[in-house]
């Protein structure tokens, strides 16, 4: 499983979220986000759960950010 990181940035983006207000959303720390958007750490347990429920509050497919393998 890895991140689709172009549509999470395009996500963030499109929402008018800041990086910061995106980690809020998930409820995971801001570092976290940062180095998992810059493919500097992979994405762990609490991020994935994170956005399985903000993308379900939202009413978006989980699996357009989610690469499953």
């Amino acid at each position: 499983m890895r991140l689709n990181h172009d549509a999470v940035k395009r996500l963030i983006e499109n929402k008018g979220w800041s990086e910061v207000m995106f980690a809020q959303k998930l409820g995971v720390d801001y570092s976290y986000v940062y180095r998992v958007l810059r493919k500097e750490r992979g994405i762990g347990k609490k991020f994935i759960t994170g956005l399985m429920k903000l993308c379900e509050k939202e009413k978006m497919n989980f699996r357009k950010y989610v690469i499953l393998k």
